[in-house]
């Protein structure tokens, strides 16, 4: 039940972009976005040329001087497309295939292909780690550049920062929301036993309106950091490389999860579950590791009503110690990784399914760096393997994988095309009753002489 687009060419940092519950996708490239409808097979190709010869100190890189697409998102009731403009980031707003006129798009798109981004679009506002000018040194910040002042991260408290995925969270209460980051940084430890890398999350207020001083009125005043955990307790293995993770929103944000995928130095991945309700726990109670001064009234990483300031005194306590002591340790009750295999895995997605037994479970989807994906049921007794499905030939890198919970299917991308498969491929269990019902596919049951969706 696969369906195929081919694009018109490679594309050496395609971005994608999926509505859910649409059967289209959108394809950055260079210079171009394609759209492509998997239902009605409708496609077209709108052009993104560079504007006015670029920007580009010479560095006598041809790549710099074309505009890569490197972000297409919603925004407002159209797209936000951006690129890098040859070295002059540049965004344009498209409405129903009409393009705005350009504008400045520093902070938002990067000068030069760049895999280490992030950018969040959440409703008007913009979070990016993008830097604003080319000779801006070598130090990422997480910043706020659309909607309420921008702001950006201190200098000192993240170190060499490769970043994962963001979020927000909506609170009960408008001025506590929270913004959340994963990424991963050096780690500090560096006695020789200790990982070269430590796993973290970050949290920051959405509505901080950075600090009083001078020096500190476009800072974050509520960052704080804490480390992940996923340890084999049998083995006492380390996966201390975060390499993606997918949210599971749940009614109450507490509830909401983390999906964390992990690899350590041998190659072997994990998943280790966390519950934003327990993270922020640790942000709300841990002391903060290396500070033992008095706790100002107002804590350092708290959420100040609306309209209000973070005092100064709680930023200076922050800022010079933005780690707390306390870990984040996996919901499960051995504190242990869902699962751990040999395989390395470069992306996660998660889907919750109602199987015909009336029971919800989640699947797991999991992109191996071999151009397949592993299928993977969590059970009450643990996780089953189900099904391998090599998605492109020749074992293309998988660049994107978009989870579509409504219509329950895969978009999957490479440099060349993108597959959009069904979660169900119950097909693949032939007409074989024991293969269907032994696989514990939640999506799959066996009636009338064949394997079917439920």
């Amino acid at each position: 039940g696969a369906k195929e687009y081919v694009f018109p060419r490679r594309e050496r940092f395609p971005v994608f972009f999926h509505q859910e519950n649409t059967s289209s996708i959108y394809v950055g490239g260079e210079g171009r976005l394609y759209y492509y409808d998997f239902a009605t097979r409708e496609t077209y190709t709108e052009e993104f040329p560079v504007g006015n010869e670029g920007q580009c100190v010479s560095s006598g890189n041809l790549e710099d001087s074309r505009n890569y697409l490197t972000l297409v998102e919603q925004y407002g009731d159209g797209l936000l497309v951006c690129g890098t403009g040859a070295c002059a980031p540049t965004c344009w707003n498209v409405t129903q295939r009409k393009e705005s006129p350009p504008w400045d798009g520093r902070g938002i798109a990067p000068f030069t292909p760049d895999s280490n981004t992030l950018v969040v679009v959440d409703g008007q506002d913009i979070y990016s780690t993008i830097k604003k000018s080319q000779q801006n040194g070598k130090i990422p910040r997480f910043r706020r550049v659309r909607g309420g002042g921008e702001l950006y991260t201190s200098d000192t408290v993240m170190q060499n920062p490769q970043f994962v995925k963001a979020t927000t969270l909506r609170h009960e209460e408008p001025h506590q929301d929270k913004i959340y980051y994963f990424f991963r940084e050096d780690n500090p430890d560096k006695s020789p036993e200790a990982p070269r890398n430590i796993s973290r999350v970050a949290q920051l207020c959405k509505e901080d309106r950075g600090g009083t001083s001078s020096l500190s009125a476009s800072k974050w005043t509520t960052f704080l950091k804490a480390t992940l955990i996923c340890v084999d307790p049998v083995t006492k293995g380390n996966f201390n490389w975060l390499q993606d993770v997918f949210f599971v929103p749940a009614g109450d944000w507490r509830r909401s999860k983390v999906y964390g995928l992990f690899t350590n130095t041998w190659g072997s991945s994990a998943v280790c579950v966390y519950s934003f309700g327990d993270i922020d726990k640790v942000f709300r109670t841990s002391r903060l590791k290396g500070y033992n001064g008095p706790t100002p009234e107002v804590k350092p990483g708290q959420c100040v009503p609306s309209g209000q300031h973070t005092p100064s005194e709680t930023f200076k306590i922050a800022d010079s110690h933005p780690e707390v002591e306390e870990r984040v340790e996996p919901l499960s009750p051995s504190r242990s990784p869902l699962f751990h295999n040999k395989h390395r895995y470069q992306k996660i997605g998660v889907h919750e399914v109602a199987a015909g037994d009336g029971q919800r479970y989640n699947v797991l989807y999991l992109a191996t760096d071999k151009g397949s994906i592993h299928k993977v049921v969590e059970l009450p007794d643990g996780v089953q393997n189900i099904m391998e499905i090599q998605v492109f030939p020749n074992k293309d890198p998988i660049q994107s994988m978009i989870l579509d919970h409504a219509r329950a299917v895969l978009y999957v991308g490479s440099s060349s095309r993108v597959l959009e498969l069904p979660m169900d491929m119950c097909g693949a269990y032939r007409n074989n009753c024991h293969s269907c019902v032994l696989a514990r596919d939640p999506y799959c049951g066996w009636a009338n002489g064949s394997c079917l969706s439920l």
